[in-house]
């Protein structure tokens, strides 16, 4: 088997176990009544296993379509194992965090959740990396299999997406808090993803651009089907830069403390 192909597949078993981890994972959430912050304590864990399952199946499916060098491959194997070894880490202690009524994010009460909290970090960076990576592989592909606009569409979104999530995570790691204002008890927050309508929440802009490596190759492939090739690469583009003006604008809001219900202007 070639490098390609065990790192794909290093990444969808890594796929399937968090999504067996997210059902037992909910399992806990209906039975367990304890919580953390308004949030059952298993919320942040069920959170994490479904937005890193669809990271990682979104790595594997992009490197479906690629045919790079040896070298390339041994690259993008050395950073599955990497991806897989941070994520791993990052929900063992998250998992057990939560089991313990603890907080596994912001807290710093004492030197090992401090040690902790650092080594997610960068965790949380190798994670992230990884896609900007593939997003490279891809752009660079010289046989890709695939329309102007997917392409385009995937390494757009996988490097710009990875761009825009180390900023708003580490302003949001920096602050200590996903909160910007204070917010005072019992105040609504959005149903499910628990972001605050009453002050800014930080969550909002990193929900975006986490995710800005999925909706944006989903358009390519969408442009792909209307467009020709020019047109249809020009079209990513445009929704490329829109996402990217929506993530910084919300932001921006977060930043300044406004819940993003409230129109920025």
């Amino acid at each position: 088997m070639s490098e390609l192909g065990r790192t794909q597949d290093l990444w969808w078993n890594l796929t399937y176990a968090l999504g067996g981890l997210f059902a037992l994972t909910l399992v806990l959430y209906m039975v367990d009544g304890r919580i953390i912050d308004r949030e059952s304590v298993w919320a942040k864990p069920l959170k994490f296993e479904a937005s890193l399952a669809i990271h990682f199946a979104t790595l594997a499916l992009s490197l479906s379509a690629v045919d790079l060098s040896a070298k390339w491959g041994k690259v993008l194997f050395a950073v599955a194992v990497s991806s897989v070894g941070a994520t791993t880490f990052e929900m063992i202690y998250i998992l057990i965090q939560a089991a313990r009524q603890q907080a596994s994010h912001f807290n710093l009460s004492n030197g090992f959740y401090t040690a902790m909290y650092v080594l997610m970090a960068a965790g949380a960076v190798v994670i992230t990396l990884s896609a900007a990576v593939v997003g490279c592989a891809v752009v660079i592909d010289p046989k890709p299999a695939l329309a102007p606009a997917v392409k385009w569409g995937l390494g757009i979104g996988l490097i710009g997406g990875s761009i825009l999530t180390l900023i708003t995570a580490f302003r949001m790691g920096g602050a200590l808090d996903h909160h910007n204002g204070l917010e005072i008890a019992n105040a609504s927050r959005m149903p499910v993803t628990g972001w605050s309508l009453t002050v800014g929440d930080r969550r909002v802009p990193h929900f975006l651009a986490t995710h800005m490596m999925q909706a944006v190759p989903l358009a390519g492939i969408l442009m792909a089907s209307i467009f020709g090739a020019s047109l249809g690469v020009a079209v990513i583009v445009v929704v490329a830069a829109v996402w990217t003006a929506a993530t910084l604008t919300a932001f921006a809001q977060a930043n300044s403390g406004l819940p993003f219900t409230r129109l920025p202007f």
